[in-house]
C-alpha cells in the first residue's frame, strides 16, 4: 500500500455523498408514486437529460451499473415515453439515450424542485459562504474529471 492509500480518508467522500444524495432526492419522493418512478428512473432521467445522446456504456457507468442492468431501466422508461435509444449513425454498435418530450418535462419539473430545495437550503448560508462552497466543489469536481480521463 503506498503512502498515499495508506493515508486516505474515505469519510469525506461518503460524508459528501451521503448529503448530496440527500439534498437532491430527499423532496423528490412528491409525485414520484403518482408516476410510479423510483429514485434510480429519476437518477437516469437527469443524467439523460444532461448529458442527451449518452451513450448505454457511459450511462451504465455513471449510474454505477451493468449495460443489462441498464437496458432494463432504459426499456422500462421508454415503455412510459420518457426516453429512447437511438443507434448511432457513425457507429451502428453504439447506442445513444436521449430524452422525449415526456422526459424533458419530467427534467424540468424535477429540475425547478431541486434548485428550490437547494436555493431555500443554501439560503441560510452567507454570499461568501456560498461562493467558497461552490467554488470548492467546482475545484474537486475538475480534479475527478481530470481522474477520470487518466483512468480512460
Amino acid at each position: 500500500m503506498d503512502k498515499q492509500s495508506s493515508a486516505l480518508d474515505i469519510s469525506v467522500f461518503t460524508e459528501i455523498y451521503a448529503f448530496m444524495r440527500q439534498l437532491i432526492f430527499q423532496d423528490l419522493d412528491t409525485n414520484l408514486e403518482d408516476l410510479k418512478l423510483t429514485k434510480m428512473d429519476v437518477l437516469i432521467v437527469l443524467i439523460v437529460a444532461t448529458h442527451e445522446g449518452i451513450t448505454m456504456t457511459e450511462l451504465a457507468n455513471q449510474v454505477g451499473t451493468s449495460k443489462v442492468q441498464i437496458s432494463r431501466w432504459i426499456a422500462d422508461l421508454e415503455k412510459r415515453y420518457i426516453v429512447k435509444r437511438q443507434n448511432n449513425a457513425a457507429n451502428r454498435r453504439i447506442v445513444n439515450v436521449f430524452t422525449t418530450a415526456e422526459g424533458k418535462a419530467l427534467f424540468k419539473q424535477k429540475e425547478e424542485q431541486v434548485k428550490e430545495k437547494l436555493k431555500g437550503t443554501l439560503s441560510v448560508l452567507s454570499e461568501q459562504d456560498y461562493e467558497t462552497i461552490r467554488h470548492h466543489l467546482a475545484d474537486a469536481l475538475a480534479v475527478l474529471y481530470k481522474y477520470k480521463s487518466l483512468k480512460d
